[in-house]
């Protein structure tokens, strides 16, 4: 098969390719509306939607490698790549998604149309264009194209912004340096004794990319007045349009029932955290003091602490325990391909991988692992680079990018456990899109997933991280006691989950008014609300790239949504039996069959019921949590 050449891809490379591409795909997708016109000559699905596909193909894979190389390999010539081709990349995405002779051929042909995923294709493509402004004229259409654009280049400035701001602290003390970066701080703030390192540390983190806001003002006006261009009261019910949550509503009743379930046992951790601190003489807990004091809780509780904890889960252990899980619950089996047989990558220390079903390969993977400062951006992620197409003889090629501490001087890295749960939970997204059995690339893996479904499949893996048939040697006594201390603080970190949910559809939906109130101030009374620790002077919202540069604007709620679904999925293997292999054989392979296997071919919320028997339910999140009291919240949906 053939492979991304990542050796060539340098920005010089790109840039000369690029208007190539540009070009083509203008010439076909022309020849494509031009076609349309003739019912005759575009009457059939293959007419319409295979021919679109292979005209912009091309284009969109060499800028899918090229944003990815801005998010691990960022450099001044990747941005200035970025910044003169985007506004011809979105002109042209536009272009496409407003051709009222693609739309009317999809509209054509969808009454006919009998195959269900092909409908569901086709559906999609007709709403769409829809919320592409494909009815738009004149002056309208003319604004409605501007502001795309400008809302591409502030996403881009944003992201960078956060980079930068990351890469540029450092602080310097007794012979250490430290950073604020996603693999260092979060460890930093756990166990660094030294109480003015953490503060400044805390301070600076929270106060990153002051740029940002004005930014933000506008990203959010902007964003007002494309929902009412396309007809929509607000940004947060065009946002909910292609979502499975039926109302924004519905969205913050979930908060709302999340928020009474936990308030109180969140009030009984943080009055524990602050027993804990004024034992060290802390009268009141500081926002730096509360993950080292709430580590020092659990040590105390639970009888073993975090760094004791990591010595178990070394990274190429915790690999190879995750693949053996996969192999339980799913029946593939995961191959490492090295010398020859594995093809070029963007930095040495990528991995390459194959999964094999029943002796042939089904789908490949890249691993990006280790944190690479002012290079690759924060946080995890899973990409797809390529989906699956049985007409082209394709596989999926996908790609899980972690910032795991580089390895020490012996080659190992220790895993932090909540980078386990990271590993597995992107390995999960990487599933749905790599296992999936559907025949039309377009409704393949996590293509038309909705996005408050898509965490599914990922916040599923994090349930397997501690079981015994990943093989990971972890002494049972140590096992025990990490599983009682499973839901340690589960209470408060619910809520700040429910915080930033809650502020970014607070600021989408009807009802805000930046003259009144801006962003932050809004951001500090729901956080107030949710009891989240703040310093003076915080901006956490300036580096807030979920709903500013990524695609989770009036839509992080979907973590939640999806967690009840994943839950709810998790408890199907509880029914059936977590010690009883042939059980967990028998519900995994209805679970590949389903939810990983049908992806976007269907609709989230009724694949999950063919799964379940039944629509999901809340009871099993607030069970596993821990957060279920007598006369408590019940099973209510």
């Amino acid at each position: 098969m053939n492979f991304p050449k990542w050796r060539a891809l340098t920005p010089d490379a790109a840039a000369s390719e690029l208007p190539k591409l540009l070009e083509n795909a203008e010439l076909a997708v022309a020849a494509l509306e031009a076609d349309a016109a003739d019912p005759s000559r575009v009457a059939a699905f293959e007419d319409l939607v295979w021919r679109l596909d292979d005209a912009t193909r091309e284009l969109w894979r060499k800028w899918g490698e090229i944003s990815h190389m801005l998010g691990v390999m960022n450099s001044d010539a990747w941005r200035k790549v970025e910044e003169d081709f985007q506004p011809a990349i979105v002109a042209f995405s536009l272009r496409v998604g407003q051709s009222h002779a693609l739309y009317e051929a999809a509209k054509r042909i969808l009454p006919a149309e009998t195959n269900p995923v092909r409908r569901r294709i086709l559906e999609k493509t007709v709403e769409a264009a829809e919320l592409s402004g494909v009815a738009l004229e004149g002056e309208a259409k003319k604004r409605f194209n501007e502001i795309q654009a400008r809302l591409a280049g502030l996403a881009t400035e944003f992201s960078n912004a956060v980079l930068d701001a990351t890469e540029a602290f450092k602080l310097e003390k007794d012979g250490k340096t430290y950073t604020i970066d996603d693999a260092n701080y979060p460890q930093t703030m756990k166990h660094c004794a030294d109480r003015e390192v953490r503060e400044k540390l805390c301070r600076a983190r929270a106060t990153r990319a002051p740029s940002n806001t004005p930014r933000i003002a506008e990203i959010l006006a902007l964003r007002r007045e494309l929902a009412a261009l396309l007809g929509y009261d607000d940004y947060a019910k065009l946002s909910l349009a292609t979502k499975c949550a039926p109302s924004v509503a519905a969205v913050f009743e979930m908060i709302d029932a999340l928020d009474a379930a936990t308030a109180p046992i969140a009030a009984d951790e943080d009055a524990a955290l602050a027993e804990c601190a004024a034992a060290a003489g802390i009268a009141k807990p500081a926002p730096w003091d509360f993950a080292f004091f709430a580590e020092r809780l659990r040590e105390q509780r639970y009888a073993y602490s975090e760094e004791d904890l990591k010595k178990h889960f070394e990274f190429e252990q915790t690999l190879a325990g995750l693949f053996r899980i996969a192999k339980t619950l799913f029946d593939i089996d995961v191959e490492e391909l090295t010398g020859d047989e594995m093809p070029e990558t963007w930095h040495e220390s990528v991995r390459f991988f194959r999964i094999v079903e029943l002796g042939e390969t089904i789908a490949h993977f890249y691993i990006d692992p280790y944190v690479r400062n002012g290079l690759k951006r924060g946080g995890a992620w899973m990409n797809e680079f390529r989906n699956r197409n049985i007409q082209r003889g394709e596989l999926p090629l996908a790609l899980v990018v972690l910032n795991l501490p580089t390895p020490d001087e012996n080659g190992k890295c220790f895993m932090p456990f909540r980078e386990v749960e990271t590993l597995f939970h992107e390995f999960g997204h990487a599933l749905q899109c790599m296992l999936t059995r559907v025949q039309e690339e377009d409704a393949a893996g996590i293509n038309l997933v909705e996005w408050d479904a898509v965490e599914l499949a990922s916040q599923f893996m994090e349930n397997w991280c501690l079981d015994d048939r990943t093989g990971i040697e972890l002494p049972a006594e140590l096992k025990k006691r990490v599983l009682a201390a499973k839901n340690f603080r589960a209470a408060s970190a619910c809520r700040r989950q429910l915080a930033l949910a809650k502020s970014d559809m607070l600021l989408h939906a009807a009802g805000y008014d930046p003259a009144a109130q801006t962003p932050d101030a809004l951001k500090t009374e729901v956080f107030r609300h949710f009891g989240m620790p703040m310093v003076e002077g915080d901006i956490f919202l300036n580096s807030f790239t979920h709903i500013f540069a990524g695609g989770y604007a009036a839509g992080y709620y979907g973590y939640k949504w999806s967690e009840v679904m994943s839950a709810d999925a998790y408890g199907a293997f509880e029914d059936a039996g977590l010690a009883d292999d042939e059980a967990l054989r028998r519900t995994g392979a209805r679970y590949r069959e389903t939810i990983l296997a049908l992806g976007g071919s269907e609709d989230a919320y009724e694949i999950f019921k063919r799964f379940r028997n039944r629509p999901p339910e809340i009871g099993a999140l607030l069970r596993q949590r821990g957060m279920l009291r007598p006369g408590g919240a019940g099973d209510a949906a």
